[in-house]
């Protein structure tokens, strides 16, 4: 089994109890059936990207658990992370990419000279 697919069935139904929802009213809010939302669950069916895309936005799931199953950390920093930038305009998420990418070269370089 496609380990992105198990790992969306986990996500989503740990993200579904997290906020007290049944399946039979994640599925109702999604316009589809109970069904769905079971095989989803249980990794026996694989959304469609338009109800994965509705998935994701109905219970606001972390999309590196989702697509990137395989990063341990789940500290919730990332997902912290992405909750500010996607309320940043354009120029602001220019500029934000600009200072990561400055701050992340500028650390790597600041640790191998450390180490040397």
């Amino acid at each position: 089994m496609n380990r992105s697919v198990s790992a969306l069935g986990s996500v989503v139904r740990a993200t579904r109890k997290s906020k007290n929802l049944s399946q039979e009213a994640l599925a109702e809010k999604l316009g589809v059936c109970k069904r769905t939302i079971m095989d989803i669950e249980k990794n026996t069916g694989n959304p469609k990207f338009e109800l994965l895309c509705m998935l994701v936005r109905e219970l606001d799931l972390p999309l590196y658990e989702v697509f990137y199953p395989e990063v341990t950390d789940n500290s919730g920093m990332k997902n912290v992370l992405m909750k500010e930038l996607s309320d940043c305009s354009d120029y602001e998420m220019k500029i934000i990419l600009s200072v990561v990418k400055s701050l992340r070269h500028t650390l790597k370089h600041g640790i191998e000279k450390n180490i040397e």
